[in-house]
């Protein structure tokens, strides 16, 4: 599974909400699901590498999520 793993309760994706480096080469990954908000966490083997650009990942989506559409809000307006 590359960033997702199932939920056992609704049997929807989980996404990763958050990782934390808990020792060297291994990092503490937390899943949610979006349907009933239930929680796993799991604990991975990664390469620092991976870890920042994961991070990175949900640094953007969270960004994108909060940002809101610049059109919708140019059409409020406009009339």
């Amino acid at each position: 599974m590359s960033g997702e793993a199932g939920c056992i309760v609704c049997s929807r994706a989980r996404a990763v909400v958050a990782i934390v480096p808990i020792a060297r080469g291994y990092a503490l990954k937390t899943y949610e699901c979006a349907c009933c908000h239930s929680t796993l966490q799991l604990v991975t083997r990664v390469s620092k590498a991976a870890l920042i650009k994961q991070q990175v990942n949900i640094l953007a989506q969270m960004e994108q999520q909060l940002r809101p559409p610049v059109r919708r809000v140019q059409q409020a307006f406009a009339n």
